[in-house]
């Protein structure tokens, strides 16, 4: 029958067990950021921010990201989701800069999830990793690498957020609650 998912899927809003492994991220978000500096001369900057990741469908986490940082203010929407076919987690990423970023990857343990993006920024190969990592309950630690084409992965943010309440009731929201 067409209404009956293929054999070994979960039904519609039932979390599998990859789903089940994102929960960790559920919750509203404080969270502390701070950018290394690049030469030992210059100091580290800091930043915060304010996030929540909801889930949608038993399936997917949204996220709705606000911070403030050396470039100022920044806002962001993810959707990350487990992809059956690619047998991998899948970010996606789309920030106030008109930038879309698509992040593909797995658990490379029990509490950190990594994921790295390929493209291009003004023509140049880029990559980035993000790493979500779960410190306890209410406390996750993010880390941003960033690579310009063939070279090392540089650290570009590290974060640590705390969990700081429930998520706001009612439907999705365009910005986050004040």
């Amino acid at each position: 029958s067409p209404l009956v998912p293929p054999q070994g899927q979960q039904g519609l809003g039932r979390p599998g067990p990859e789903g089940r492994q994102l929960a960790f991220l559920v919750g509203k978000w404080q969270e502390r950021v701070s950018y290394p500096a690049e030469t030992p001369e210059q100091k580290n900057e800091e930043g915060t921010g304010q996030w929540f990741a909801r889930p949608m469908l038993g399936r997917f986490i949204q996220f709705n990201y606000e911070g403030t940082g050396p470039q100022g203010v920044y806002r962001a929407f993810g959707i990350l989701a487990y992809d059956r076919e690619a047998q991998n987690f899948r970010l996606l990423w789309f920030d106030d800069s008109g930038e879309v970023g698509d992040y593909r990857g797995s658990f490379v343990d029990e509490n950190t999830l990594s994921l790295e993006h390929r493209g291009k920024v003004e023509g140049r190969d880029f990559r980035e990793r993000i790493s979500y990592t779960r410190i306890s309950q209410t406390e996750v630690r993010t880390k941003i690498e960033q690579a310009w084409g063939a070279g090392e992965y540089r650290v570009y943010l590290e974060a640590q957020a705390t969990r700081a309440g429930e998520l706001p009731q009612g439907p999705p929201r365009r910005d986050l609650p004040s």
